[in-house]
């Protein structure tokens, strides 16, 4: 398999605009896309944001007398 490298972007359509890219006749061909870092950072962001959003900030602590099964392992 060949690796060719070239870069895009999406129109205000929504639809890919690929920059440069050889003649490709009658392959089939795997696409893989990276984000640039500003648009990665951006969804580590919101991954973060979407876990803290799962625990709430009055969220109880749970006592040693409520665990039901001890791990073995555990060392407090």
């Amino acid at each position: 398999m060949r690796a060719i490298k070239t870069t895009a972007s999406f129109d205000e359509k929504g639809e890919l605009k690929i920059d440069h890219l050889p003649k490709i006749k009658n392959q089939k061909v795997k696409l893989l896309i990276l984000l640039e870092d500003n648009e990665q950072n951006e969804w580590y962001q919101f991954s973060g944001r979407s876990l803290s959003s799962a625990y709430d900030d009055n969220e109880p602590d749970y006592s040693i007398n409520m665990v039901k099964e001890p791990n073995p392992d555990y060392q407090s």
